[in-house]
């Protein structure tokens, strides 16, 4: 099965301290090392306040990190955070389809920018109306 890229956002419970939130991040990085998963970033977001109450909080630490792995392993990762203390919610989004995309977008406008940039003759580049005309 082929290697894919997710980003796992999770929220800690707020009374664990800033030490304890590491603590379970690098438990959750286990999680995914263990099983042939490869953490490409890692980002402490810190305690923000939550849109609406989860569990009794209004607080949360967010966590977010971003793996290359496959489904099964996600899927087990995603088990585990369900059962471990402290993970009050948690996310699992599949981006390597919207990279993808961004890259081909980012590719379509740098052709249409040389397109649109005068050549080094001085004259700029003429569109195929202008030709016909």
């Amino acid at each position: 099965m082929s290697n894919r890229v997710y980003e796992i956002l999770f929220i800690a419970d707020p009374n664990l301290g800033e030490e304890a939130v590491a603590t379970l991040t690098e438990q959750v990085q286990g999680f995914v090392e263990k099983d042939g998963g490869k953490i490409e970033k890692v980002e402490q977001w810190g305690k923000k306040r939550l849109a609406y109450e989860v569990r009794g909080h209004r607080d949360g630490y967010y966590v977010l990190i971003v793996t290359e792995s496959t489904g099964p392993l996600v899927k087990e990762v995603e088990r585990r955070l369900k059962v471990t203390d402290g993970v009050i919610r948690y996310l699992t989004v599949r981006v390597d389809e919207e990279l993808r995309k961004a890259e081909r977008r980012k590719a379509r406008r740098t052709l249409a920018d040389e397109k649109r940039r005068p050549r080094a003759g001085g004259a700029p580049a003429r569109s195929t109306e202008e030709v016909k005309s």
